[in-house]
Order: C-alpha cells, then sequence, then structure tokens
C-alpha cells in the first residue's frame, strides 16, 4: 500500500517536471546558479560533491535530461563527439570502436556512432549530418576522404582521423602499416623465402605495397618478379571465403611462391584452409601470414604469424588528439598532427624455413 501522502508527492514532482524545460528552469528549481549546475552535470571537479549529488538525485527524480541540440544551437558544447566508419563485423574495427567509446564516456562525452558502406557519398552525408546536430567533434575511421576534402569540410572544426585510406594533412593517428609490413616480409626473408603471394594487398594500396616493394629492393630482390597480388574476388563478402578463392588461385600458377602475406587474419585462415585441402603442408611447404592478431589467430593449428595493431594504444591516442583540438579556437584547429602507433610482430607457427624446390 502506497505510503500516505506519496501520491501528492508523486503528483508534484510530474507537475515541476512539466516546467522544466532547460538547465535554466532545472536550476531555479534547485534555487542555483545555471552555471553551478551545468559545471555538475559535465562532471567538473571543482563542484562540491554534496552539491553534485544533489543535482545528480534532483535529475533523476524529475526524470530532467538536458537537450544537447538546444546547448549547441546556442553556441556552447554539446559534449556529443561524431565517429563515422565502415560497417561492423570486423573484430579488430568493433575492438577500435568499443575502446573509443569507453574513452569518452570517461570523459563524459556521447559518441555517435555512423556505420557506412565504402562509399564517399555516405560518409560525406554523416559529415554534414554530425554538423547539422553541432557534436563538438568527430572521429573517422579508415575514412575514403583526400586530403583536399577533409580541410574543406572540416574549416575550423575538431576532427580526427583514424587509419584514413589515403594520406592526410590533418590531425591523424594510424598504425604505422609500412612499418609492419616490412616486419612480415624481413621475417619471411630471414627464412630464406624469395617468391610472395601477396592476398588482399593492391599495388594501388599507399599503405603497404610500397613498403613491400622497398624492402625487396633492399635486399636485392626485383620487386615485380617476387611480389604477385591476388584481386579479392569482388562478389563474396565473406573474408575467409575469399582467402579460399585467392588460394586456390595461387595454386593454379606454375610457378608457386613459397610464402603468402595475406592482408588480414581471416584472408590468412581462409588460405590455411585452401592449402590444406590441397595437401599442402603449413608451414613445411608454404609460409603463410596474416595481419591483425585476432583471437583465432591464436587458436589456429597452426597459430599465425601475424601484426599486433595494438587497437587500445591508437584508440587512446585518437580520443587524447581530438580533446586538445576541441580545445584550440576555431582558427588552431586542423594544423598537421600525425602520430604513428608501432606494430609488433607476433611469430606463430604459420611461418617456417623456406621449403628448398
Amino acid at each position: 500500500m502506497p505510503r500516505k501522502g506519496s501520491s501528492k508527492k508523486n503528483s508534484a514532482a510530474g507537475k515541476n517536471a512539466e516546467q522544466i524545460k532547460s538547465i535554466s528552469d532545472f536550476a531555479r528549481h534547485l534555487n542555483l546558479s545555471s552555471w553551478t549546475v551545468s559545471r555538475a552535470i559535465n562532471g567538473h571537479p571543482e563542484v562540491n560533491e554534496k552539491t553534485r549529488l544533489r543535482i545528480m538525485s534532483a535529475m533523476d527524480a524529475l526524470d530532467f535530461r538536458p537537450n544537447p541540440l538546444a546547448r549547441g544551437l546556442g553556441g556552447r558544447r554539446t559534449n556529443m563527439i561524431g565517429v563515422c566508419f565502415m560497417g561492423l563485423g570486423n573484430p579488430i574495427l568493433d575492438r577500435k570502436v568499443y575502446y573509443l567509446q569507453e574513452f569518452f564516456r570517461r570523459h563524459q562525452l556521447r559518441s555517435f556512432l555512423e556505420m557506412r558502406p565504402r562509399d564517399l557519398e555516405h560518409e560525406t552525408r554523416a559529415i554534414e549530418d554530425f554538423k547539422r546536430i553541432h557534436v563538438d567533434g568527430m572521429v573517422l575511421i579508415h575514412s575514403e576522404l583526400d586530403a583536399a576534402s577533409t580541410r574543406r569540410l572540416f574549416a575550423a572544426r575538431a576532427c580526427v582521423h583514424v587509419d584514413p585510406h589515403l594520406p592526410q594533412q590533418s590531425p591523424s593517428v594510424a598504425l604505422d602499416r609500412h612499418r609492419a609490413m616490412r616486419l612480415l616480409m624481413e621475417h619471411l626473408l630471414r627464412l630464406g623465402h624469395r617468391s610472395f603471394a601477396l592476398l588482399g594487398i593492391r599495388e594501388s594500396d599507399p599503405w603497404r605495397w610500397p613498403a613491400l616493394v622497398e624492402t625487396a629492393k633492399a635486399n636485392g630482390l626485383n620487386p615485380h618478379k617476387v611480389l604477385r597480388p591476388v584481386e579479392p574476388p569482388p562478389e563474396i563478402e565473406s573474408l575467409i571465403e575469399r582467402g579460399e578463392l585467392m588460394a586456390e588461385t595461387v595454386l593454379d600458377w606454375t610457378e608457386r611462391p613459397t610464402a603468402i602475406i595475406a592482408v588480414d587474419d581471416r584472408t590468412a585462415l581462409g588460405a590455411i584452409q585452401a592449402l590444406h585441402k590441397a595437401g599442402i603442408d603449413v608451414p613445411r611447404h608454404m609460409s603463410v601470414t596474416g595481419f591483425d592478431n585476432l583471437d583465432l589467430a591464436r587458436k589456429l593449428h597452426p597459430t599465425l604469424t601475424t601484426i599486433e595493431q595494438n587497437p587500445l594504444r591508437l584508440m587512446e591516442r585518437a580520443g587524447a588528439m581530438l580533446l586538445k583540438q576541441i580545445a584550440l579556437p576555431p582558427d588552431k584547429r586542423g594544423q598537421p598532427v600525425v602520430e604513428s602507433v608501432a606494430p609488433e610482430l607476433i611469430v606463430g607457427e604459420s611461418t617456417g624455413p623456406c621449403w628448398p624446390k
């Protein structure tokens, strides 16, 4: 049975809630200044803890939540961050998005996620939508934008690229893929390999292909003879199945390579399956490398030689860089700042000494 007077209290709370439409209304209700209430809601450390708890309890009792869009229209910070990335279902990307969200939560920021296809029009539309809701800043993961488009879209706005597909002249954090590919190829060269099939790695790839070419030349090899790219079948979405089909293409070559360098771990897994089906032992007859160091890379038999991307470090740096951009005056934002995160070579059982032909 409800206590005596509880219905009156609930009725009064409901009436008050209907009258409170803004932080100013809420502050008057608590007989506090709007400045104090705003700082408490935003987690400012200088607000008295007793006052902060009173404010947060009143918010829950009245079911009051500030309207971030109204704050943005008033020229104030909305504490909202727009994050645009290409799809889900990629384990390494899922981890990156999770770590970035956790970073923003620790700093009392909300992140709005926009998944997009690999399409420049959709990415541009997402950016314009973020602008309309007045986010404080944006993070673009694996962006398709070129440097000129970034400058045009983000003039005086806080934005950070993470692992962009094209080189940028704006704040960016990226895995040092050039170093990663060099680590993989030098490892295979030390094992005696001198011919390589590249699964899913194109000559147009600005982050991977140049490193492979440079490493081949540095070791006295003709890159056009020892590096042979294999195009992924565009109609196949599964990376594992793509790896299988590309490896089957390699097996049809008259001169087979002694090592396969796959664009990622799932492609490498598919390749190993195809090789096993063909009776080719990995690594005794052919070595295989991946990229990403997914959990499955450590559970495979053989375990996979791969690259650890350090996604937590990558996203922590991206979040910190964005906070610095937000704190800058608008005319100081967007200056070229590029930070790279060092990769780590993880040597598994999928690579071994070159099998003599």
